[in-house]
């Protein structure tokens, strides 16, 4: 039986000296069991840790004492091609397609399968190649048209670049799903999105969790999308996690309110 948690963030610690060499903690001891098959999202103020935790999370930072463990895999300061390996995907802040590849050519370096990046491989299997190449841009096709719209598989030859910005971030999103991850982090998902792509990206994050069983950990400021879209929301403030649980218990809380929300 699967264990209902599928990621364990154990007493993390982070500091650094400012500018008169004073310590100073950034994550405090930060504790976070983070649920399978759930959205959850982290919040806080700007500078409150939350991207330097997901560099932690996802093997970009290693100065920092406390453990990550996924699974039951400790993949504490592993490097960011072996966490990966671990079944952790990533969109980064303001991530967006490469803009000189096109939209099929973007989906496909998304996967883990490197088929026909070896000289040799292609050159001795070369009708393996081409089957492996035909599978992973079928598998492209079904992720666009099952979870965003079947008008995306009739612009996969289109350059990056030629899609919006809100398409790209959405696109983005879907492209995770080339991979084999089980645990998806997502900065920032609606940053410098409109209204309509917001929406669909909360759509897309929902089906990938209730239909496919990922879990997602998102760093999110809008808060209407966190109430729409979140299962768990944990709240960083002071180097902690001040309040866990919940979307609505959490944004609710007194506390949470006057010192984040301003209410």
């Amino acid at each position: 039986m699967m264990e209902k948690e599928i990621l364990h963030i154990n007493n993390i610690r982070v500091s650094f000296n400012n500018a008169g060499k004073e310590k100073l903690n950034l994550l405090n001891g930060v504790s976070l069991n983070i649920t399978r098959g759930k959205v959850t999202a982290l919040i806080g103020g700007n500078g409150t840790g939350k991207t330097t935790l997901f560099n932690i999370i996802s093997g970009f930072q290693k100065d920092y004492e406390g453990t990550i463990i996924i699974d039951g895999i400790d993949i504490s300061r592993l490097p960011a091609h072996q966490v990966s390996l671990k079944g952790i995907g990533r969109l980064f802040q303001g991530g967006q397609l490469l803009g000189d590849l096109t939209l099929m050519e973007n989906m496909k370096i998304a996967s883990e399968d490197m088929t026909g990046e070896s000289p040799f491989t292609s050159i001795l299997h070369p009708h393996q190649v081409k089957e492996q190449e035909r599978q992973k841009e079928e598998r492209a096709r079904e992720i666009i048209r099952k979870l965003i719209s079947e008008k995306y598989v009739d612009k996969m030859d289109k350059l990056g670049s030629e899609f919006s910005y809100g398409e790209q971030r959405l696109l983005s999103i879907a492209r995770l799903l080339m991979g084999e991850d089980k645990l998806l982090l997502l900065d920032e998902p609606t940053s410098g999105v409109n209204p309509h792509y917001i929406a669909l990206i909360g759509q897309i994050i929902r089906k990938m969790v209730d239909e496919r069983n990922l879990t997602v950990l998102m760093i999110e400021h809008n808060m209407h999308f966190v109430r729409n879209v979140a299962d768990y929301c944990a709240f960083l403030s002071d180097g902690i996690i001040a309040k866990y649980g919940s979307t609505d218990d959490v944004l609710n809380d007194s506390n949470v309110r006057s010192s984040y929300l301003g209410l």
